[in-house]
């Protein structure tokens, strides 16, 4: 058959050639672009090639040779690298991941030749798509940035492919059958799409976007032009999957980190041998420095006493990748020893693949504290128990002995005991920690202040600090003083006055207690025959309760009692 029947379509292509090459001219062309008709459709092709004259006996031309390759896999090739260095070329500077999918499908707009270019990404259950931005080849053509589209509007047979995650190509949207349903036709006229050519992105099984090209004419796709779409699209989801990976990953950093070193606690982490890995901004806090500088290692951080068990207890765990609780010192910025709860727990992988463990310490340094006071008051508490029950012993056997009547000795053991007891609320007011000697003075005087006899007492002398059992020893003498001073003293006529003035030598906490109680305008005094229990109390027992001095003397104007004790 001539060869102009043969290859019909490319016969004004290759005509001037053969004409050469009858001519008697070898003639050769290299990567020539023709367009066959083969596989049923107008094809594109790409040949390198020659034709060589060839000649008779007789010299004279009497045909043709061709030898002939075809080189359209590498022409697509050689435009599928140029397509790839333009992309990378668009995408150069790009950060942000919506720009950088923009980019991409620009250049492959471009690059094709269409109408419109564009990501739509699956949202909600996937009945729906959005398109965040796209690209157009100029402003007559509408873009759909920001419009949200129901996929099964344009076909649920079409959708249906892209779900199975195969390329779809439809030449005029108007004759697929999966398109051309009249019910469907609004959606693509709406977009003014007549060739649409998608490929979809799956994760999981599951369609989450698609790479979308339109023309507003019927098109046939080429080869090239799924080819280019195709790798266009694999390179924009790597980049947008990693991006957006990326970005999350970062976001849940900073969440994390923003939470952790929000917590009053400290929070870290070690890696799968046991060295930290990360510990939030209340290390750096407690241990004055930064955080970086504390990852080299816990150990400086425990107490030196209580280090070596807390290695064995921890190393333990580690061992069997169980939990561990531990109460241990430490020593923070400033070398203060603080105690601290530490809870840790492994952390694993999806798989189950150990990384390392996660612990969180609590500072219980004021509960430590808080339990030692607690069992310091117990024991104080049991101590002074004992005691007061000696006292109120002492008192009672004491008046006892020394009462002429039984009404007289019920009034004294009540009075006494009615000032142990005033004494001791105030040091219960006080969590047994002390009291204010001028409260303790003022307790001890309450009781003879009524009527006129408020304004003949008088206490004097600077904010003093005593210990539980001073106060106990001072108010006790107070109230044996006030009590003779009323039956006896100054404070039995209408005109007599008592004076109790104190001071500290040298002043302020660690000095001497110095207090004088001096009565005047009383009936003459003169020194008893034998001294009472009051006075016992006051001089053996209260001297060797405040590990001090007192003394009782009987001046004529009254009676001067002067008491001295250290307090430090």
């Amino acid at each position: 058959r001539p060869f102009r029947e043969v290859w019909s379509e490319i016969w004004m292509d290759i005509w001037p050639l053969i004409e050469r090459a009858l001519g008697g001219e070898a003639t050769w062309s290299e990567n020539l672009p023709l367009v066959l008709q083969r596989n049923g459709y107008p094809e594109e092709a790409a040949y390198t090639f020659s034709y060589s004259p060839v000649r008779g006996d007789d010299g004279a031309i009497a045909g043709m040779f061709c030898a002939c390759t075809e080189t359209t896999d590498k022409l697509r090739a050689d435009r599928l690298a140029a397509f790839r260095l333009a992309v990378e070329e668009a995408l150069r500077g790009l950060a942000d991941p919506a720009d950088r999918a923009t980019a991409a499908a620009a250049t492959l707009g471009r690059e094709v030749g269409v109408d419109r270019a564009g990501f739509a990404e699956v949202i909600g259950s996937g009945e729906a798509v959005s398109i965040p931005r796209d690209w157009t080849r100029d402003v007559s053509v509408r873009s759909l940035t920001g419009e949200t589209k129901v996929l099964d509007a344009f076909g649920p047979d079409l959708i249906r492919d892209l779900r199975a995650g195969d390329t779809v190509a439809v030449e005029d949207c108007t004759r697929d059958p999966r398109t051309s349903d009249p019910r469907y036709g609004p959606s693509w006229a709406e977009v003014q799409c007549r060739a649409l050519l998608a490929v979809p992105y799956r994760q999981d099984g599951v369609l989450r976007a698609i790479l979308y090209l339109h023309d507003a004419a019927p098109r046939r796709w080429t080869a090239i032009d799924r080819l280019l779409a195709e790798d266009a699209a694999q390179r924009s989801w790597d980049v947008l999957v990693r991006a957006r990976a990326e970005t999350a990953l970062r976001e849940s950093e900073a969440r994390f980190r923003h939470m952790a070193d929000s917590a009053p606690a400290l929070i870290g982490m070690t890696d799968e041998s046991g060295r930290l890995s990360f510990v939030n901004m209340h290390f750096g806090h407690m241990f004055g420095a930064h955080t970086a500088d504390l990852l080299a290692g816990w150990k400086r951080l425990i107490h030196p006493d209580d280090l070596p068990g807390y290695q064995a207890g921890f190393r333990a765990a580690f061992a069997g990748r169980e939990p561990f609780t531990a109460e241990v010192r430490v020593l923070d910025g400033k070398g203060e020893t603080r105690w601290i709860r530490t809870e840790c727990v492994a952390r694993t992988d999806d798989v189950g693949q150990f990384l390392g463990y996660t612990g969180c310490g609590l500072e219980i340094t004021d509960v430590k504290r808080a339990e030692a006071h607690q069992r310091l008051l117990i024991h104080e508490l049991n101590h002074r128990v004992k005691n007061t029950l000696a006292t109120v012993q002492s008192i009672v056997a004491q008046t006892l002995r020394n009462a002429v009547t039984p009404v007289e000795a019920q009034a004294a053991v009540e009075a006494r005991l009615l000032a142990l007891s005033r004494v001791q609320d105030v040091l219960t007011q006080e969590s047994w920690e002390g009291a204010d000697l001028r409260i303790v003075v003022d307790r001890a005087l309450d009781p003879f202040r009524g009527g006129d006899d408020a304004g003949r007492l008088f206490a004097q002398g600077p904010d003093v600090r005593l210990p539980p059992r001073t106060a106990l020893a001072l108010a006790m003498a107070l109230q044996e003083l006030a009590t003779n001073a009323a039956k006896y003293g100054a404070l039995s006529v209408p005109d007599g006055t008592i004076r109790i003035a104190w001071t500290m030598e040298p002043a302020g906490a660690g000095g001497r207690l110095k207090l004088v109680w001096t009565e005047s305008g009383g009936p003459p005094v003169s020194a008893p025959t034998r001294r009472g229990f009051g006075s016992r109390l006051i001089e053996r027992s209260l001297a060797s309760e405040l590990d001090g001095q007192a003394a009782i003397a009987f001046e004529p104007t009254g009676v001067v009692c002067r008491l001295e004790a250290p307090l430090g």
